[in-house]
């Protein structure tokens, strides 16, 4: 047999062949043959004539044998010298930990080892390494007794040497601490030390000259081991537990053989006391499987939360990938949806077109319904949560849910006394709920049962436990439950990722319970599935409880649409939503000034032109937030009303997924009606804010608010400047003023303008490029006689001309009136 081969030994023949695929493989990782048989196959090997002689150096029991630990024992009877490795599933490692006891009576060569991959391939390359180094050691030992035999007679001198060496021997041996016996042939006792007498309370004269099985219930198992020494197999270890002074201990007995033919074959025993060191290896070993015990909690706690982390910034990158996708698809929305309805009164009883257009505009609803759930989802909504009776939202909504889901689903309402308050956007809640019923009606294509409960809930630790996303404490829980089909659980686990869908094409967006999933999340509550095949599901919905007040909610914006002659400033970057914005209030009869960015429109207010209301996208390019121009705004103009507008607001105006205190908002894309009606309730608002503090004496100073003054002729100019931002505001006033402007950023510009039409006053630069403003004077005076020129300058009065007037920079809308009445009284 090979000299590092293991046998691997199963319950029956052909062995297991996963047990079986796992030993070879620790076998072939531990550099180590490999045979196999079954328990039957071993039992006849050891019924053999000479067992001993079929002993491999390693035997592997797999967790397939019953009655391991009988046939283990059997194994180190017959072959004492094999090192027994004692394989078991990890849950019965503990069991059978129990079944060996005190002392296993296994000697002192073998093992227990798990039966998963990495402890088994260690414990095998520890059984090797123990046998190789025996198998030195005996061949060392063999190699001295060889040498000895062949040495020659010795003299007298060197007799009597090795006489008193053997005697000094004996004396030590016999009044040391250690245990230690010896036996002749027959068994009985040759040699008893003091330690042997101390372990055993047997006192020495009591013990010499009598047969050793005589001693005490021990001695049997030694006897029969000492029986079985021989030539081939001179050593062994028996351990066995016994009872010592009253008191119960594991003994463990070291035999080999002594002497030969000639002078009479004897035993040696050494005898020690290991109760300590098994109670010792037992807590060892308790410790080690404790220890991989919290090894795999702790494992399996970072592969949760691992995945927990990776959902996390799952979520985090979607909702940034849609926010981003939310702001330009819903600015084309807004330009579509303006234009479309710009269209409108121009197709009116023009049957295919109007069916045509009015086709257009429900799919840009669609598109803005799809945007809403897309950051809705991604937890990017943004709320206006007040505190409110879930029990009251769902009872209201009863009419409209019997119409959506139809006759054959039966709707049960169950709401539980004493509601509490949650605090939550009431209108997204709704749509919440919407979307479960719908989803639950569509899972019951036979019709069904629809039960919509609310109650008062409290989430204990240990329900939190499981669920790290989710506190202890009150809740309002909103169930609603579907006798439909159910779902098995791999479709259950991905029901609220985003785009998923069990529907048929065309028939859902798979962003109905995303959309559930992160309003709960954004509200500070979470939501859960439970679902069935064949019986049905549930999706329970839980929302933090609010000790505050129940708000009645607000009457939504209705009534006819309704203009005015206020001024309004709209800030916005895309030129496309821009002009679409400005034409629909124009049409409405608003006044309307606009700017491409926050700068911009800061230069506007600086100017003091009045403004009635800032209406301003919330994402805007360049250094100035609209937040920050909205507060700029309040300083200049303190009676000014302010309403955001945005496809995706980002953190600018909401945190915490709410709006903040006070701010308006209209989500793009609007109608046309919905932008009227939110103007008029934010002018509205303000008139009813400055009523209620006034103070009833008229206010101190000049009222910048004061529209100024319509000039009777419309004034045809020609406004000559090199920076944009400041043509684009100036062109804008001097409009607000009724002037007729054409703008040009050259002399070049404006000698082709001066050449084309006629002008009744030219407004220019002093600082332009190539030619300066003076030089343009006389050239436009040149070109048409008594054409009243303006320098403007950054350099105060410096510009000097006698016939052409200046205006100092910066100057705004007062300055700018007062030189359009000068002009027109110099036309008239």
């Amino acid at each position: 047999m090979h000299a590092d081969s293991v046998l691997v030994v199963g319950a029956r023949a052909p062995l297991p062949a996963e047990e079986a695929g796992a030993a070879r493989r620790a076998c072939e990782a531990a550099g180590a043959g490999c045979s196999e048989a079954s328990v039957a196959q071993v039992e006849e090997r050891l019924r053999a004539a000479d067992p001993a002689a079929q002993a491999p150096p390693v035997a592997l029991l797999l967790p397939s044998v019953d009655h391991a630990l009988a046939l283990a024992r059997k194994l180190h009877a017959a072959w004492p010298q094999t090192y027994l490795l004692i394989v078991r599933e990890d849950a019965g490692i503990v069991a059978f930990r129990r079944e060996l006891g005190v002392a296993p009576l296994l000697g002192r060569h073998w093992a227990l080892a798990a039966a998963n991959a990495p402890e088994l391939t260690a414990a095998v390359r520890q059984a090797l390494a123990s046998t190789r180094q025996r198998r030195q050691f005996r061949s060392t030992v063999a190699g001295a007794n060889a040498r000895l035999r062949e040495t020659r007679a010795i003299e007298a001198a060197d007799y009597r040497r090795l006489v008193a060496s053997e005697h000094h021997l004996s004396n030590f041996l016999r009044y040391s601490h250690a245990a230690v016996l010896g036996l002749d042939s027959g068994g009985r006792v040759l040699f008893w030390s003091e330690g042997a007498a101390r372990l055993l309370g047997i006192p020495t004269g009591k013990a010499l000259g009598r047969p050793l099985e005589e001693l005490g219930a021990w001695a049997a198992p030694v006897v029969k081991a000492a029986g079985r020494l021989d030539a081939t197999h001179d050593h062994e270890v028996v351990e066995q537990v016994v009872e010592l002074g009253g008191q119960r201990c594991a003994l463990e007995a070291a035999l080999t053989l002594t002497g030969g033919a000639e002078d009479g074959r004897g035993t040696s025993i050494v005898l020690r006391d290991v109760t300590a060191r098994r109670r010792a290896q037992d807590q060892l070993r308790e410790a080690n499987l404790d220890l991989q015990r919290q090894v795999s909690q702790r494992t399996q706690e970072l592969e949760k939360s691992q995945l927990a982390l990776m959902q996390a910034q799952k979520l985090e990158a979607i909702g940034k990938l849609t926010g981003g996708v939310a702001h330009d698809f819903n600015n084309v929305l807004q330009v579509i949806g303006s234009n479309l309805q710009l269209l409108q009164p121009l197709v009116q009883d023009e049957g295919e077109a109007e069916r045509l257009l009015r086709a257009a505009l429900a799919a840009v609803d669609r598109g803005a319904k799809l945007s809403s759930q897309l950051l809705a989802f991604a937890r990017r909504q943004p709320l206006e949560p007040v505190p409110l009776n879930v029990g009251r939202r769902v009872q209201a909504m009863d009419d409209l849910l019997r119409r959506a889901l139809g006759e054959r689903i039966e709707v049960q309402t169950v709401l539980a006394g004493g509601l509490w308050t949650t605090l939550a956007d009431g209108n997204q809640l709704e749509n919440v709920i919407l979307n479960l019923a719908i989803n639950s009606r569509d899972a019951m294509p036979e019709g069904g049962q629809l039960t919509i409960e609310v109650a008062n809930v409290a989430l204990d630790d240990a329900y939190a436990a499981d669920l790290p996303d989710v506190a202890p404490g009150q809740y309002v829980m909103l169930a609603v439950s579907d006798t439909g089909h159910g779902m098995p659980p791999e479709v259950a686990a991905q029901a609220f990722e985003p785009f998923f869908t069990t529907k048929a094409e065309g028939k859902g967006t798979g962003l109905g319970l995303s959309m559930a999933y992160g309003f709960a999340k954004q509200s500070g509550g979470h939501i859960r599935i439970y679902s069935e095949v064949g019986h049905g599901t549930t999706i329970r919905l839980y929302l933090p409880r609010s000790f505050e007040k129940e708000v009645e909610p607000p009457r939504p914006l209705a009534g006819p649409v309704q203009g005015g002659s206020e001024t309004i400033l709209v800030v916005e970057d895309d030129i496309a939503v821009q002009a679409a914005v400005v034409s629909v209030l124009q049409s409405l009869g608003y006044r309307v000034l606009r700017a491409g960015d926050a700068q911009a429109a800061l230069t506007i207010l600086q100017s003091g032109v009045h403004v009635d209301l800032l209406f301003t996208d919330v994402v805007m390019p360049g250094p100035l937030r609209s937040p920050e121009l909205a507060q700029r705004a309040r300083h200049l103009l303190p009676g000014i009303a302010v309403l955001f507008t945005s496809g995706y607001t980002q953190n600018a105006i909401v945190h915490g997924g709410r709006l903040d205190p006070g701010v308006e908002l209209l989500s793009k894309p609007y109608r046309q009606e919905d932008l009227a009606r939110k103007i008029r309730h934010v002018l509205s608002s303000r008139r009813q804010a400055q009523r209620a503090n006034a103070s009833g004496s008229p206010p101190a100073g000049p009222d910048r608010g004061t529209a100024p003054r319509e000039p009777h002729g419309a004034l045809r100019v020609l406004l000559v400047e090199d920076d944009a931002d400041l043509r684009e505001v100036t062109q804008q006033m001097l409009e607000l003023l009724g002037c007729q402007v054409r703008s040009t950023a050259s002399a070049d510009e404006a000698e082709e303008a001066l050449r084309g039409s006629g002008f009744d006053l030219v407004l220019t630069d002093f600082s332009l490029p190539g030619r300066d403003g003076l030089q343009l004077a006389r050239l436009a005076r040149a070109m048409q006689p008594g054409l009243q020129v303006v320098v403007s300058s950054g350099y105060g009065q410096g510009v000097s001309d006698p016939s052409s007037w200046s205006l100092p920079k910066p100057y705004g809308l007062p300055e700018l009136q007062a030189l359009v009445e000068r002009a027109q009284r110099a036309t008239a």
